[in-house]
């Protein structure tokens, strides 16, 4: 068991602090699970909810392990949303109002101090730049929610309204 682990653990793209991929074989990589994805999930009837992974996962890897620039990062968000587009997908972000304040409020939830250090939170400001940054150049619906004072039912109402007319 030790050896398969740690046979996985040498291939891991994401979750690493050295990957063994390049920038271009990531690219690949991801667009392709999300194609396969987007093959399989266009022809089950299911709806599927796609949270925090669309942007976030992706982004993080590309600024940490890659130093990624922001064109590079939206040419492969690009790619992924272009093999999700057909499928009329609705993008729902939620949008914290200070950056700084989330990371202090998860990393005391979580009892990860490292998630509100200033290096952490200048990264996640950053990312969040990205990310608004990449709503308005994808090829389906995006709602942008403001969520604040963590009013998760209005949230939801708002998320409703956002996707009643779609469904």
């Amino acid at each position: 068991m030790k050896e398969l682990y740690s046979e996985l653990k040498s291939r891991e793209l994401c979750w690493t602090s050295s990957p063994v991929a390049t920038l271009s074989e990531f690219t690949n990589s991801i667009q392709g699970q999300w194609a396969r994805f987007a093959n399989l999930a266009s022809t089950s009837g299911e709806v599927y909810v796609l949270e925090a992974v669309f942007f976030q996962h992706q982004i993080h890897d590309l600024l940490r392990h890659y130093q990624a620039d922001d064109y590079q990062i939206e040419q492969h968000i690009k790619g992924i949303a272009g093999q999700l587009a057909a499928m009329n997908p609705v993008l729902i972000y939620l949008a914290q109002p200070s950056v700084r304040e989330q990371q202090v409020w998860i990393s005391s939830i979580r009892s990860k101090h490292q998630f509100a250090t200033e290096q952490n939170i200048r990264f996640m400001e950053n990312r969040k730049r990205i990310e608004l940054m990449l709503l308005d150049l994808l090829p389906f619906e995006t709602y942008l929610i403001e969520n604040e004072n963590r009013d998760w039912e209005d949230v939801f109402s708002k998320m409703v309204d956002a996707i009643g007319p779609n469904f």
